[in-house]
C-alpha cells in the first residue's frame, strides 16, 4: 500500500514538473510578469506600454482589441512574425468596415490597459500597410488608463516622467496626453493652432515648455517628453529641441491619464493627433535609455 502511495505522489510530481517546464502550453501556468524580458527596463519598470507593434521579444499578448461598426463585434489582433500588428487579419476580418479601438494592451507588466468602452468615444484605428495608427475626430474620442491614483500611480508623486511616443501631429487647439484642470496640469498639446508643441508636466506656464512643429504637422515623428525633478525637457526624432528648469507647482491631480485628451475638462480640446505607439515610465530615465528607445522606435516605423 505504501509502495502504491509512493508511485502515485511521484507521478504527480512529475506531470506538475513538467507542466511547468513546458508552461507555455498550458497559458493558466505563465508567470505575470514576463521576467525573461529582453529590455528589463521596458518589461518590468515601465507605467505603462502601448505600441501597434511587439515590444520586445517575450511578450506573447495581444497588442490591441478593436470594434468592428457593421455588427459592433470586437476581436483582439495580434503581432505577426516581424513583429508588427497583423494587419491582413485586421482587413479580412472588419470586410471593409470602419474599426474602432476598445483596448490598447498594456505589455510591461503593470498590465494598465488602456480602453475606451463608450462606443461614440472610441478613436478610429487605420490599417495603414506603412504605419498603423488610431486618431480620434476631435470630438472626445480618446483611451484612458484607469488607475486608483490616477496620474500620480503613473508619475513619481506627479513630478518626473518620461513620454517616448510615435505621433502625427495635427494642427489644432488639442489636448494630445495626460490629465488638465485649469492651470494644474501634467499634459501636452500637440500641435497647437500656432504650430507650437506644448508640454506642461506641472502647474502652467512654466517657461520653457514649448517648440516650433510647423514641419512636423501631418507628419509622422518620434516624441519624448521629460519631467526630471528639476527640468522639463521635450525631443524630437532623437533631437532635443527644450531643456530648461521647471520652476512652477507640481501636478497635484488623480484624474486618469488619458492617450487622446487631458482628463478633466475641456472635451472639447480633444486630440485629433494620430497615435502609433506611447510608452511611458513614471520617473525620469537616463538620457542614455530614452535615446535608444527613441532609435528603435525610428528604426522599426523607418521614420
Amino acid at each position: 500500500m505504501r509502495k502504491l502511495i509512493f508511485i502515485i505522489l511521484f507521478l504527480m510530481t512529475w506531470s506538475v514538473a513538467g507542466q511547468v517546464a513546458q508552461w507555455n502550453k498550458f497559458p493558466s501556468l505563465r508567470p505575470s510578469c514576463y521576467k525573461g524580458a529582453a529590455d528589463q527596463e521596458l518589461g518590468k519598470n515601465a507605467a505603462f506600454a502601448f505600441a501597434l507593434r511587439k515590444l520586445y521579444p517575450d511578450y506573447k499578448g495581444a497588442l490591441i482589441q478593436l470594434r468592428r461598426a457593421s455588427d459592433n463585434a470586437t476581436q483582439d489582433f495580434y503581432a505577426t512574425t516581424n513583429d508588427a500588428i497583423d494587419l491582413v487579419e485586421i482587413d479580412l476580418w472588419r470586410a471593409g468596415s470602419a474599426v474602432y479601438v476598445t483596448k490598447w494592451y498594456d505589455q510591461s507588466c503593470q498590465k494598465r490597459n488602456a480602453q475606451q468602452a463608450i462606443q461614440s468615444q472610441q478613436p478610429r484605428f487605420f490599417p495603414d500597410v506603412n504605419l498603423p495608427y488610431f486618431q480620434g475626430s476631435g470630438n472626445a474620442q480618446y483611451l484612458t488608463i484607469d488607475t486608483p491614483n490616477g496620474l500620480q500611480d503613473v508619475t513619481t508623486n506627479g513630478v518626473q516622467g518620461t513620454v517616448i511616443s510615435i505621433l502625427r501631429a495635427t494642427l489644432r487647439n488639442q489636448h494630445t496626453f495626460g490629465v488638465l484642470v485649469g492651470r494644474d496640469r501634467w499634459s501636452a498639446h500637440g500641435t497647437w493652432s500656432n504650430s507650437r508643441f506644448y508640454f506642461d508636466p506641472g502647474i502652467c506656464c512654466n517657461n520653457p515648455r514649448e517648440f516650433y512643429n510647423a514641419d512636423g504637422i501631418n507628419v509622422w515623428a518620434q516624441y519624448s517628453f521629460v519631467r526630471t525633478a528639476t527640468n522639463v525637457i521635450m525631443r524630437k526624432n532623437n533631437v532635443q529641441r527644450v531643456n530648461g528648469s521647471f520652476t512652477n507647482g507640481d501636478c497635484t491631480l488623480t484624474e486618469d491619464f488619458a492617450i487622446g485628451w487631458a482628463t478633466g475638462s475641456q472635451p472639447t480640446y480633444a486630440a485629433t493627433t494620430s497615435f502609433n505607439e506611447f510608452i511611458m515610465f513614471d520617473t525620469d530615465i537616463s538620457q542614455a535609455r530614452i535615446s535608444d528607445f527613441e532609435q528603435k522606435q525610428i528604426n522599426f516605423w523607418n521614420l
